[in-house]
């Protein structure tokens, strides 16, 4: 089978441009041959995703006996009209694929840290202390990445690759 995929370039840079400014994304796991997904908002530092969730849940289930987890992020440029009104499906998009291992975080110090040190920088929000009814509801997710790969087609059937180096 020929495939007409070219072979993506090392460039970091472009793989975490196409992150900016991103905020939400699907995390995805696997158990026993069970496939989960999740929407999820993120914060991403150097090489790291940061997801803070509810306490519990099928993910934290899935996490604690896998850590191996893939995350996903699309970006589409443009309406359905756009879509509609060429002969083909194609559109201006970009999306990364990070592939890592992930923990879930419950000390109150870690979780303070995180919050205010990853998240609040990343949404433009100034540290503040988070109150303890809220980190009593708040876990973190930390998902260190191992690979990503990153595609971009801003031009009709001229599709850009690249892959990420830790």
């Amino acid at each position: 089978m020929k495939y007409r995929i070219k072979p993506p370039e090392i460039n970091n840079r472009e793989c975490e441009r196409i992150i900016e400014g991103t905020y939400h994304g699907v995390l995805s796991f696997s158990l026993d041959n069970e496939p989960y997904a999740v929407p999820i908002n993120n914060a991403y530092v150097d090489g790291t995703f940061y997801f803070h969730c509810a306490v519990g849940g099928k993910k934290i289930d899935f996490i604690q006996r896998n850590p191996s987890v893939v995350y996903t992020i699309m970006k589409y440029y443009g309406t359905p009209e756009d879509l509609r009104s060429r002969n083909n499906c194609h559109g201006k998009w970009e999306s990364v694929i990070a592939y890592g291992n992930a923990r879930y975080v419950e000390d109150e110090e870690e979780l303070q840290d995180l919050l205010n040190n990853k998240f609040l920088p990343y949404y433009g929000k100034p540290k503040r202390e988070i109150a303890q009814t809220s980190l009593m509801e708040t876990r973190v997710i930390v998902m260190e990445v191992t690979k990503m790969t990153a595609r971009r087609e801003l031009e009709t059937k001229h599709t850009e690759f690249y892959e990420w180096e830790k």
